[in-house]
């Protein structure tokens, strides 16, 4: 029995080390808005409600009350082809998810909005066809945030607002490993607290400007249980991670060129070295344009951010280099002045030559990440 325990031990330290699997923040929300527009409208946001979630100074922009439901539709693939020890090795990693946002905002009185909302931040599980890169070891593994924020815009002049959210975040870890002999699971949850800064500065009746800072969210110590199978007897133990949900900051522009075309264009940089010591920060940049024509708004959007690891960091749960994310759609105003949207986008996590080394620094794994990518589609109301 000392020997199954100290070695229950030894493989539960290890899983714990890939627990994070799929960690992204979705550049969108469930809204025709940030979908279309590939995340790119999400800085200058003051559409409705929904900026509780993005921008909390657009919510200054609500006359009375507002409010918005979205659900967009995930569907991630990722494929490793390669070789380990002489033998050939292959696999892809597969995932299909549901994302909603919803957002309520109403005004107090000439400064004050309030606002709440629900959405999906990130995080991406896979699951895995012959492991993570042909082993067979692991069968799926995940790791999704999901947030509630309370919000506040506050209107100072005709030209500035401010606004601020208090972020409250679960996130919810899970894995599944093993072979016939032993089986790995683990389930956990943690919830933790942050904030967003957010203000507006209209330049003309044309131009306005925006900057939002998210901070991050700290789950040190989080708990994930975790049950090891060897031979049909069972052990448990409880193992903790430290998981960092990273830091936000983003600039936007809002320009109309015409009463019928909009230019929207955005630069940020999210803190993955806060995530993991040897991520690389992530710099964005995008530009969108929408076009209004009776009662029909159409936009797209791309985007681009650079690597999030450099090629000898990836692992091959999170092999995310340089990416590109586009996005289409449109939106109609019905009678009664609400908005029906659907929307699309498409996301490219980079492909690229890979080697996974072990903890001797012996290459087990030599190939490339042919595939990485995200299909979106988002259908949303507002008014």
């Amino acid at each position: 029995m000392m020997k199954k325990t100290t070695l229950a031990i030894a493989l539960i330290a290890s899983i714990s080390g890939f627990s994070h699997a799929g960690g992204i923040l979705l550049h969108e929300v469930a809204t025709f808005d940030s979908v279309s527009s590939a995340g790119v409208g999400n800085s200058t946001n003051r559409i409705d409600a929904s900026s509780a979630i993005t921008s909390p100074a657009g919510l200054t922009s609500v006359e009375d009350s507002s409010f918005s439901l979205g659900l967009q539709y995930l569907d991630a693939y990722s494929e490793h082809n390669g070789s380990g020890n002489y033998s050939a090795l292959s696999s892809n990693g597969k995932n299909a998810s549901l994302v909603p946002s919803l957002a309520y905002a109403k005004r107090v009185n000439d400064r004050w909005v309030l606002g709440t909302s629900l959405h999906g931040d990130g995080g991406l599980g896979m699951d895995y066809d012959k492991g993570l890169t042909g082993l067979h070891f692991v069968d799926d593994m995940a790791q999704e945030a999901l947030n509630i924020h309370f919000a506040a815009g506050y209107q100072l002049n005709d030209s500035l607002s401010f606004g601020s959210a208090l972020v409250i975040q679960h996130m919810m870890t899970s894995f599944d490993a093993g072979n016939d002999l032993v089986r790995i699971t683990g389930e956990g949850g943690s919830t933790a607290a942050s904030f967003i800064l957010s203000a507006m500065y209209d330049l003309s009746d044309a131009t306005y400007l925006s900057a939002n800072y998210k901070h991050k969210v700290d789950h040190s110590g989080s708990d994930v249980d975790v049950d090891l199978t060897v031979g049909g007897q069972k052990v448990t133990r409880t193992i903790q991670q430290d998981v960092t949900w990273p830091s936000r900051f983003d600039l936007g522009i809002h320009h109309s060129l015409s009463n019928q075309l909009t230019l929207k264009a955005i630069t940020g940089v999210e803190l993955w070295s806060q995530f993991d010591d040897q991520a690389n920060n992530v710099y964005s940049l995008g530009a969108a344009l929408a076009y209004t024509q009776n009662d029909w708004v159409y936009q797209a959007g791309i985007k681009h951010d650079t690597a999030m690891y450099d090629i000898d960091n990836m692992s091959p749960e999170l092999a995310i280099g340089a990416n590109w994310s586009l996005g289409m759609g449109a939106e109609k105003t019905l009678s009664n002045g609400h908005r029906l949207g659907v929307a699309y986008q498409y996301r490219d996590l980079g492909t690229q030559d890979v080697t996974y080394r072990d903890a001797d620094g012996d290459p087990y794994f030599q190939g490339s990440v042919d595939s990485n990518r995200i299909h979106v589609l988002s259908v949303s109301y507002a008014y």
